[in-house]
C-alpha cells in the first residue's frame, strides 16, 4: 500500500511541475528507448497522381481533401518501431478488434505549412506539436518516439507533397500526425501494438472574406474536461461528447459552446482556447487567459499570443484562474474591451456575444475590422510570421 501511496504521489509532483512553468519552455523531443530514425526513409511516389481542387475558399475547405501520400510507422512490442515510409495515400485494413476502436487508444495533432518566397515551405512551430504529441502518447500508454525524428519524416512528406501546397494568400496545408492502438483483442490496457501515420490536407481561409465574430453559450450541463482527466491532452477521447452539445446550441443561434465547470471555472470555447482583454478594478488593462490547471489543452497559437502580447509591454498578461460569474460582471460594469478565442485551424476567433442564465451579454468588438483591435492585429502579426517573407524563431524553411 505505501508503495501505491509512493507512486500516486510522484505522478501529482510531476503533475504540478508540468503546469507550473511554460508548457513549451523546455522541448525535449528525445525518447530514452529506442526511436525510428529518419535516415531509414524510404519513399515510394505514387503512380497515380490525384487532380489537385482549385484554390477556391468554398471547395477547399479543412479535411476536404487529401494529398498524394501519407507517411505511416509501425510499432510492436516485441520488434518497436518499423523503418518510416511514404508511401501513396491509401485506407488502411484494420482488425475489428483494434483498442482504438473501443476503447479511443488515440491521440493525434494539427498542424500547418505556408508556402514561402522561392517556392520555400514554412512550418510554424511544429516541434511544438511534436512534444504536445509525445505528452498526449505518454498519456495513454502508447509507445513514445523521438520528436525531432518525425518531423524530419514530415518535413520529408511535405517535400513530396510540396505541389498541394497552395500558394495563394490565407491557404495553407494541414498536417495531421495521428497514433493509433492497433493490437488485435479486446480488453482494456496498455496496447501491444500501434500505428503512427501523418496525412496532409490542402485548406482554404477560415474566414474567406475576413474575420467574423461568433456567438458562444455557456454550458452549464455538459463539461469538456475535469480535473484529473485528459482535458490537457490531444486524445481522441475529449471530442466525440463536443459533438452533441455543438449541435444543441446551433439550433438556438449560437455557434459555439464556452466549457467550463460546474462552479463556473471557465475552461475553453469549442475547441478553441480563450482570451479576455478588459479593464481591471484599478482601471488597468489585461489580457487575461485561463490558466493551464490539466483541464485546458495547451494550445500551440495560445502560447505565441501570450508570447508576443508579454513582448508589447503595453498591458498586463495574466494566466489566472476564471470563473464565468466574473466574465460577466466584467462586460456589464464595461470593462470587457474584447474576447476572443485561438486555436490552429482558426487562429483568432473573436466573439461578439455568450449567452448564460437565459440572457445575452453583448461583447464590444469593431464592426469596421470585425474583429476587436487587439485581436485584429494579433490576427494580422501571426499571419505575417507565418506567411511573410521574413525569418522568425517560430518559423523553419524546408
Amino acid at each position: 500500500m505505501l508503495r501505491n501511496i509512493s507512486k500516486v504521489s510522484t505522478f501529482q509532483t510531476h503533475f504540478k511541475q508540468i503546469y507550473s512553468f511554460s508548457y513549451y519552455a523546455n522541448l525535449d523531443l528525445s525518447c530514452p528507448h529506442p526511436s525510428f530514425q529518419s535516415r531509414d526513409l524510404t519513399i515510394t511516389h505514387t503512380m497515380h497522381y490525384i487532380t489537385k481542387p482549385p484554390c477556391d475558399p468554398k471547395i477547399m475547405t479543412f479535411g476536404a481533401f487529401h494529398t498524394d501520400h501519407l507517411l505511416e510507422i509501425d510499432w510492436s512490442e516485441k520488434m518497436g518501431w518499423s523503418r518510416p515510409q511514404i508511401v501513396p495515400f491509401k485506407s488502411f485494413s484494420i482488425h475489428p478488434f483494434a483498442a482504438c476502436l473501443h476503447y479511443a487508444i488515440e491521440c493525434f495533432e494539427g498542424a500547418k505549412a505556408y508556402r514561402g518566397a522561392n517556392n520555400t515551405i514554412r512550418t510554424f512551430r511544429l516541434d511544438c506539436n511534436m512534444y504536445r504529441m509525445k505528452q498526449s502518447a505518454k498519456r495513454l500508454s502508447l509507445p513514445d518516439f523521438d520528436g525531432a525524428e518525425l518531423q524530419r519524416c514530415i518535413e520529408q512528406l511535405l517535400k513530396v507533397d510540396r505541389d498541394w501546397i497552395p500558394d495563394r494568400p490565407g491557404f495553407s496545408c494541414y498536417i495531421r500526425p495521428t497514433l493509433i492502438a492497433t493490437e488485435e483483442a479486446l480488453g482494456v490496457r496498455a496496447s501491444s501494438r500501434a500505428r503512427l501515420f501523418v496525412v496532409l490536407c490542402p485548406v482554404g481561409p477560415y474566414f474567406p472574406s475576413g474575420l467574423k465574430p461568433v456567438r458562444v453559450f455557456c454550458n452549464t450541463s455538459t463539461i469538456r474536461s475535469a480535473p484529473g482527466g485528459v482535458g490537457g491532452y490531444k486524445v481522441a477521447g475529449n471530442y466525440a461528447p463536443t459533438v452533441l452539445p455543438l449541435k444543441e446550441v446551433q439550433k438556438i443561434g449560437f455557434h459555439q459552446n464556452l466549457w467550463m465547470l460546474p462552479d463556473g471555472l471557465v475552461q475553453e470555447m469549442g475547441v478553441c482556447n480563450l482570451f479576455f482583454f478588459q479593464k481591471n478594478e484599478k482601471g488597468e488593462k489585461e489580457l487575461v487567459t485561463p490558466m493551464l490547471d490539466g483541464t485546458i489543452l495547451p494550445g500551440i497559437m495560445r502560447d505565441s499570443i501570450l508570447e508576443i502580447t508579454r513582448g508589447m509591454g503595453k498591458f498586463k498578461v495574466i494566466e489566472k484562474k476564471l470563473y464565468i460569474q466574473e466574465v460577466i460582471e466584467s462586460i456589464e460594469s464595461g470593462r470587457m474591451i474584447e474576447m476572443f478565442g485561438s486555436g490552429t485551424a482558426v487562429s483568432i476567433q473573436p466573439i461578439e456575444a455568450i449567452g448564460y442564465n437565459d440572457k445575452i451579454y453583448e461583447v464590444k468588438y469593431d464592426a469596421k475590422l470585425n474583429a476587436g483591435e487587439l485581436s485584429h492585429e494579433l490576427f494580422d502579426l501571426l499571419t505575417k510570421i507565418q506567411t511573410g517573407g521574413e525569418d522568425h524563431k517560430w518559423i523553419k524553411s524546408i
